[in-house]
């Protein structure tokens, strides 16, 4: 497949690549015949070019297929399965083992695009072609670009944050530096706390190093920083995820769509803090829609759960999420967010943000009015009352996990959001169990031997 590394037409190729760079921006805007091995060496900007080509392409495989969204949904019990791919049922029946290929693609294509990433910083001092500023936002994407594909495997393959009270447990394998062929394959799984520091080093240099323009599908300053909202709430440090969560509200640059489904359905709209752009040529995302789309074959492998099913029914018959998140067919219900023939997939998005944002500053202590207000833009954009009168911590962080429940529906969201909160419940398994684990597979271990491997 050909690639072009530019900012062009979503229906002829997907986005992917690095920012055009000013006056020298002719040197990267060209056309790539396949692309190079993550290993080879790296001489000028168009070598440069292809590289980054690359590892936008492994992100895309990583997250725009659905990858971990779909798998994670069928662990937090928010659908039912009712396919028949092997992967899906150990995953649904949570016996997941080393060759589940919904995982083993993730872990291969997050370490290529790691790998690719590694050849792309250490050549970049020797490319004479590229101009100290290009440099710098091809740094800044990199750098992002590893945090997140770190944070999101670490999520899997890692006990959740708070496991162990030092965070000693295994996490996954950190590298830093390009593999050459078996050259630095051997290598251990870092703590879960080095883990995270890397991943919070990495995006916070990024966010130093990038652009604050918005450009669509490509790493930025906002991205950076909603990350880093995500990953401190991850953790629970409430603190540095209010203030990321706040940089992203007090700037202005995002607001909700005016109808829910617009977020799934427009590209690069208001909401979109990052989106992946999918297209005919390169549709990834096809395996998502696989998953949710009713057709004239039949049902969805994957369908409402009795317990989403009793939330959905105890929302406001005037909430349009009803109708525009999910559809109802006999006694079934059943997702259609994607829903549609092609659509670009959320990395971030505003929503997520403001449920931080509220959250958040409601563990540290912003007034209670705050945090009403950012529920009420998501309870205001479904078409529902504002709640003015829910006061009390407690009480509060019930309206917040309830809205953020129906409002993230089918992203994702809801596994790491029961794991993060210590649910003794995610479908009859507590947030520490071993089943919740991913499984090093088989490929890792068949280069990499010795590495240690999750019960």
């Amino acid at each position: 497949m050909k690639y072009m590394y530019k900012k062009i037409t979503l229906t002829l190729y997907i986005l992917i690549g690095s920012l055009a760079f000013g006056a020298c921006s002719d040197v990267l805007d060209v056309r790539n015949e396949g692309q190079l091995s993550t290993e080879a060496a790296l001489s000028d900007a168009r070598s440069v070019n292809v590289a980054m080509t690359g590892i936008y392409n492994s992100l895309q495989n990583i997250l725009g297929s659905g990858i971990p969204a779909a798998p994670t949904e069928a662990l937090a019990g928010d659908i039912n399965y009712v396919g028949s791919d092997y992967g899906y049922l150990e995953i649904w029946n949570q016996n997941m083992s080393l060759f589940t290929p919904q995982f083993r693609g993730m872990w291969e294509n997050t370490y290529r695009g790691i790998n690719a990433i590694n050849n792309v910083l250490v050549s970049m001092p020797d490319i004479a072609d590229l101009t100290e500023a290009q440099k710098k936002q091809i740094e800044g994407e990199c750098k992002f670009l590893r945090g997140i594909m770190v944070f999101e495997a670490l999520r899997m393959w890692g006990h959740q944050y708070g496991y162990k009270a030092d965070n000693s447990q295994p996490g996954i394998i950190i590298r830093t530096s390009p593999t050459r062929g078996a050259a630095g394959l051997t290598i251990g799984r870092s703590s879960v706390e080095d883990c995270y520091k890397q991943v919070i080093k990495d995006i916070k240099e990024s966010e130093a190093l990038l652009s604050d323009a918005k450009k669509d599908g490509y790493a930025t300053k906002s991205a950076a920083q909603a990350y880093l909202a995500r990953v401190y709430f991850q953790m629970n440090d409430f603190t540095n995820a209010y203030s990321y969560a706040d940089a992203i509200v007090k700037s202005g640059k995002f607001t909700l769509t005016t109808a829910p489904r617009d977020a799934f359905y427009k590209a690069f709209n208001s909401e979109a803090i990052m989106q992946i752009a999918i297209n005919t040529q390169s549709n990834t995302f096809g395996s998502i829609r696989g998953m949710y789309q009713k057709t004239a074959f039949g049902e969805p492998p994957f369908t409402v759960s009795k317990s989403l099913d009793t939330a959905i029914d105890a929302l406001p018959n005037n909430d349009i999420r009803k109708q525009q998140y999910i559809k109802q067919s006999g006694n079934t219900r059943y997702c259609i967010k994607y829903d549609t023939t092609i659509c670009n997939v959320n990395i971030i998005r505003y929503a997520e943000i403001l449920f931080i944002h509220a959250e958040a500053g409601l563990e540290i202590g912003k007034p209670e009015s705050e945090v009403r207000s950012d529920i009420n833009l998501i309870k205001k954009r479904a078409g529902i009352p504002e709640d003015n009168a829910t006061t009390g911590k407690s009480a509060l962080l019930d309206v917040i996990a309830k809205e953020r429940r129906i409002e993230m529906c089918f992203e994702g969201d809801r596994f790491h959001y029961l794991k993060r909160s210590k649910s003794n419940n995610i479908r009859g398994l507590a947030w520490n169990d071993n089943k919740l684990l991913s499984k090093i597979p088989d490929s890792e271990i068949s280069g990499n031997p010795g590495i240690e491997l999750n019960p």
